[in-house]
This record gives structure tokens, sequence and C-alpha cells, in this order.
């Protein structure tokens, strides 16, 4: 492989072709091959990780040096890791012969992937023991894999298909992503995660209200609920929670209602009443003014435009 292959935000920053600007809007996820001449958007310092996406880093070549919380990995060939939203990844330094292939994947698309076959401890380890080393046949799988949706990416052009083939195009390249995410969870559990991060008294308050979230978000959408939960006081709490992910905790309670309510409003057959009475909103009118004021549509207008 001679270039970094990168999925993320960096699609933006090349001025990429109409094609390519159709497909970043149509895909959860960015994927382009970046040349030598842009390496410098890689340069030594940058953050590599956002709020609203999580990500994995697969080193092919090199040697790459990432700061995530305190803790330095020091990642070469065969080595992978993975970030979760709410995390800042800091590039160190790579050295000139580095490669490797970065996936950066929209949080509304992999949420209800990792929900569905991960428990929230499993999600939590990702948080605290991100970094793994594949054996080289693991490697190879899930390098093919990756190659194989760039190439069919690139060698779709969206601009000269119809509608319909727009639709299952978009389709086709989800499930491939979809491939891809539980090729890489299943090969983190199935190898040593590479130097755990140790846990502080707010690490564990970070981890308890993760853990109360992921089971309580339908019914309890209170600061206060989580805060009583681990006996800390409402605004403490709230500091310990930004302090440990850069989110507060009402950021996190609304990404959560907000990722499910635009799921089920786009893949499921569900009324908008249903879809309400699903979150645990007592009407379908305080569901549109919740997600109006955090999406800019209601929920059908925003349905509509999915559609």
């Amino acid at each position: 492989m001679e270039n970094l292959y990168l999925i993320c935000a960096l699609a933006r920053l090349m001025s990429p072709c109409r094609d390519h600007e159709m497909m970043n809007k149509m895909l959860p996820f960015r994927f382009l091959s970046v040349e030598p001449r842009a390496v410098e958007q890689l340069h030594d310092g940058r953050i590599i990780s956002t709020f609203e996406c999580c990500g994995m880093f697969l080193c092919t070549g090199g040697e790459v040096e990432i700061l995530f919380g305190e803790q330095t990995y020091r990642l070469r060939r065969g080595d992978m890791y993975i970030y979760v939203p709410s995390t800042i990844v800091r590039l160190l330094h790579r050295s000139a012969d580095a490669q490797g292939i970065m996936v950066e994947i929209d949080l509304p698309f992999v949420l209800p992937l990792a929900t569905a076959s991960l428990s929230v401890e499993n999600l939590l380890n990702l948080r605290h023991a991100p970094c793994t080393t594949l054996t080289e046949p693991e490697f190879r799988h899930l390098l093919t894999l990756a190659e194989a949706l760039k190439q069919r990416i690139e060698q779709t052009h969206m601009e000269v298909l119809s509608m319909q083939q727009r639709i299952l195009m978009q389709d086709i390249l989800k499930s491939m992503a979809q491939t891809i995410f539980y090729e890489v969870i299943n090969l983190y559990y199935a190898n040593r995660p590479l130097h755990p991060l140790p846990q502080g008294k707010k690490d564990l308050v970070f981890h308890h209200f993760m853990v109360s979230l992921f089971r309580n978000y339908r019914m309890e959408r209170e600061v206060a609920f989580y805060a009583e939960q681990q006996h800390i006081d409402a605004r403490y709490f709230s500091t310990i929670i930004k302090e440990k992910s850069g989110s507060t905790p009402q950021q996190w309670i609304v990404q959560m209602v907000i990722t499910e309510a635009r799921q089920l409003l786009e893949s499921s057959d569900l009324s908008i009443k249903e879809v309400a009475a699903k979150l645990n909103f007592p009407t379908q009118s305080f569901f549109g003014k919740y997600f109006k004021q955090y999406v800019g549509l209601s929920p059908k207008a925003y349905r509509q435009r999915i559609q």
C-alpha cells in the first residue's frame, strides 16, 4: 500500500470532485486516498478524533505514536486502535514511512449496531483499552475488506445512476461498512488489548454514568437522576462527566435519544406517535418540539427529507 487511506473529515479539506461530494453526503462515513502531497494534514500534534464519531486506525507500516488521555501508544504494522465518541486522540509523531487505514463513522450509523451486538461493559472497555495487535491472517483479512470497500466507492459514479440505483448502491456500501464494523469488534475481542488504562475515581463515575445511561435513556432524561444514582451533587457530577468525556451529561442524554429517534424515523415503519411512545415522550407534540430543538426539523419533515 503506497498511500495512507483515510475515512474521515479530511474529505472536506481535500476539495473532492462533485461525484465524491455526492458520495460523502449519502454515506455515514468518509473514505478517500490521501496523496503524499496532502499528508501535511496529519502533522505532529494534530487531534484526530471528534466528539460525534467513532473510529479505527489500522497501522500497515512504519510507526505512529498517539496520545490518548495520559497514555502513549506506539503503533506498528498489525496494531489496531479504536476510539469511541467524546475522546481526544492526539497524533504525537509518525515516521516518514507510516501507512495505515483510518476509519471514522458517524455515530447515528454505528450506535444501533453497537448497542445491538455489544454489552455496555464491552463498549466501555473500548474506551479504556483501545489498542490491540492482530495476527498476520487477521491483519490481511481486515485489510482486504477495507480495500474492497475503497475500490467499490472509487468505481461507483453516483451522478450517472438512477435514483433507484443510488438507493441500492448506498445500501450495498453501508452493508460493506457494517461488515467491517463487526469484523473490527470481533478481532478486537479475539486479541488481548494492549496497555489498559488505569481508572481513577472520576473514571468510575463516568463509567457508571454510561452504564446507567444506556439502560435508562428512554425513561430518564434529567441529569439529576443520574447524579443521584451515584450520590453526587448534580453540578459536580456534570463537571466530572464534562472533564472525562468532553461532553456534558445533558449532551450525552440528548445524543442517545436523538440518535435512536433518527434511526426509528429512517428505518422503521413506526408512526411518529409510536416513535414518541417508544422513547417515552408524553405526547407526539412534545416529542416533535424536542426533536426539532436539536435537529432543526420536525420528525415529519426529517422523515420526508430522508425518504
